[in-house]
Order: structure tokens, then C-alpha cells, then sequence
């Protein structure tokens, strides 16, 4: 079954596969906004 996330939980699971993300994460998406939290991570 499909989940749908609003943007908090949309934030909160990049979030997490970034923290989880071992070397490298790449996310390429046409439709995803990021908020400026998100996008300044390094």
C-alpha cells in the first residue's frame, strides 16, 4: 500500500537516509522541493 507524506514527513525521511547514508546519497527528482534545511545539508 502507498503511503503518502506531507512535507514534514517527507523532511523527516530525507533526513534520515541522509544520517543513514554510509558514503553517498544521491537523490535526483524532478518533483521534490526541499526546504532550506534540507538542501544546505552537506
Amino acid at each position: 500500500m502507498a503511503k503518502f507524506l506531507n512535507s514534514s514527513g517527507t523532511t523527516y525521511h530525507l533526513e534520515e537516509l541522509i544520517k543513514n547514508a554510509s558514503d553517498r546519497l544521491i537523490i535526483i527528482s524532478p518533483y521534490l522541493k526541499l526546504n532550506d534545511r534540507i538542501s544546505q545539508t552537506q
